[in-house]
């Protein structure tokens, strides 16, 4: 006979399934070739799953990253459909994966995770590791995408995540990732003002060599470290959790924070943002996949991550920086939007190590256009009087 914390489990998880169910027949789900967005793709490339709710829209986008080798018309099945099933549009993004983060760990190089993850998200060829151009790179996939959703579907308002032609509108954008996907998910958030960051099994940007997080993940970025949360199986075998915890602990995540075991919790999990379970895998074998596998514990996770308020401690709204620039990646001309208060004298652009590439004196307009076409591709760094934006140079 059942004891009865078990048949409240049992029916606890016959209740979500239920549920599940219910609001999976309002989801509708297609799947988009990358080539169908853009010629240039390869034409036999897995495909990008798409689902979105037909009666009940949130007015965001979970725009998901998967792991090594994962597929993305296949895989994350549960994760896209209970996220569709409560309102968000979702993409599970189809993007090069064969090359694992965790397989850098014993490079010397302090930048060797920051090059990677920019040659992934961007394009900008710094990494040994792969050879992604512009176009193949999860910032251009995920434009392109949007782009042919919004020509192809004129009626489902994809247009609301576009913020022009060449940008999206991440105030409106749930980014995360599971495995390597919840390190570019975290990586597009220190670029880009994302409503928030989701972050399944990951990041993995943990050095051997130097026994720290990597470099990028310990500098400042623009989506505040508040709107992070991080979920963690403490038996995972792909990567040890104690450098899991090393890595979202160099991310900021541990300052006014501490891990929080939510097995046989109920939400808010005291509004701790770093969560671990002790789930035993079950059917998706690796303790890896527990946090993407659908459980009742998980189900109440997912929830709270995509649904629950958000403070910064300074400000309720995304924060978007006063001086910005557009489009961001650019190849050569991009338009600064300048701070409305402050002399606005002149400008300095300089690169990571600091050298001075570029600088100008600023117009009294609110906006002026800077050429950047004879600069190197990478990351540089835009002040004027005392606000700095980054410039992504493809």
């Amino acid at each position: 006979m059942l004891g009865m914390d078990r048949k409240l489990n049992v029916l606890l998880l016959h209740l979500l399934i239920t549920a599940s169910l219910v609001c999976e027949a309002q989801v509708e789900t297609f799947f988009v070739r990358p080539v169908q967005t853009h010629p240039g793709y390869d034409p036999l490339e897995d495909s990008s799953a798409v689902s979105r709710n037909t009666q009940m829209q949130d007015g965001r986008l979970f725009l998901f990253i998967g792991g090594t080798w994962s597929s993305s018309s296949t895989e994350y099945n549960a994760l896209r459909l209970f996220s569709a099933g409560i309102g968000l549009d979702f993409i599970n993004l189809s993007y090069p994966n064969d090359v694992a983060t965790a397989s850098l760990a014993d490079e010397a190089d302090t930048l060797v995770f920051d090059n990677y993850r920019q040659e992934l998200c961007f394009g900008t060829p710094l990494s040994d590791a792969v050879e992604v151009d512009s176009l193949n790179a999860i910032h251009a996939r995920a434009l392109n995408l949007l782009r042919y959703l919004d020509l192809t579907y004129p009626t489902q308002d994809w247009e609301q995540y576009l913020a022009g032609p060449d940008a999206l509108d991440w105030s409106r954008i749930v980014v995360g990732g599971h495995s390597q996907g919840s390190g570019h998910a975290c990586y597009l958030a220190k670029q880009f003002p994302a409503e928030r960051v989701l972050m399944f099994s990951g990041p993995n940007d943990y050095s051997d060599v130097h026994l720290n997080a990597a470099h990028w993940l310990r500098q400042p970025g623009v989506t505040p470290v508040e709107r992070h949360f991080s979920y963690l199986s403490l038996n995972d075998e792909a990567v040890p959790y104690a450098k899991q915890y090393t890595v979202i602990d160099g991310l900021g995540m541990l300052a006014n924070d501490d891990s929080t075991h939510v097995d046989g919790m109920t939400s808010p999990y005291g509004n701790s943002h770093c969560l671990y379970t002790t789930q035993p895998p079950g059917l998706v074998l690796l303790d890896h996949n527990v946090p993407v596998m659908y459980t009742a514990t998980n189900a109440s996770v997912w929830t709270y991550m995509l649904t629950s308020a958000i403070s910064t401690g300074l400000r309720e709204e995304v924060f978007i920086p006063d001086l910005s620039v557009r489009p961001n990646p650019a190849h050569s001309l991009v338009e600064v939007v300048v701070p409305e208060t402050g002399d606005r004298s002149s400008y300095v652009l300089r690169d990571l190590s600091g050298r001075t590439v570029h600088r100008g004196r600023v117009p009294s307009t609110a906006l002026f256009i800077l050429d950047i076409s004879g600069l190197g591709t990478g990351l540089y760094l835009l002040e004027i009087d005392g606000s700095v934006v980054k410039v992504v140079k493809e």
